[in-house]
């Protein structure tokens, strides 16, 4: 009996998160970050394996401040928080903007979560380049 019950809301859940995501997906703007989101993800996971495998010291400058200089140092599978981070922001954005499917300003809420953590991971490349630049030039 628990089984069936945990089988039924299971399946129930899983047909709202279903719902929820094809309504950010039949959204002609949602597929448009969609798919920047993804490729902004795959220039900066490919950006941190190509600094990490070039690197040839134990350390790497993670951060660079104008007026202080160097403020960050790691070992160089530090590199790798950057595009974790850049996913995470990208996942919650996403699952933000499909629990709002039900709303009235569902598109507005698409527009501003999406675009946010697009922008995010662009600024998130740029810091891998300035990152590669510190290290390599």
């Amino acid at each position: 009996m628990a089984y069936s019950n945990f089988y039924g809301w299971f399946y129930v859940i899983r047909q709202q998160v279903g719902a929820a995501l094809l309504a950010v997906w039949n959204l002609a703007c949602g597929r448009y970050y969609l798919v920047a989101l993804i490729l902004a993800q795959i220039i900066a996971w490919l950006e941190s394996i190509f600094i990490y495998r070039n690197l040839s010291g134990d350390l790497l400058i993670l951060h660079y401040n104008v007026d202080f200089g160097v403020d960050l140092v790691g070992i160089p599978a530090r590199i790798f928080t950057y595009p974790l981070i850049g996913l995470g922001i990208a996942i919650l954005n996403l699952i933000l903007a499909a629990t709002t499917y039900n709303h009235k300003d569902f598109r507005v809420f698409v527009h501003f979560l999406l675009a946010a953590a697009l922008v995010f991971g662009l600024f998130l490349n740029l810091a891998l380049l300035f990152v590669y630049l510190i290290n390599f030039r």
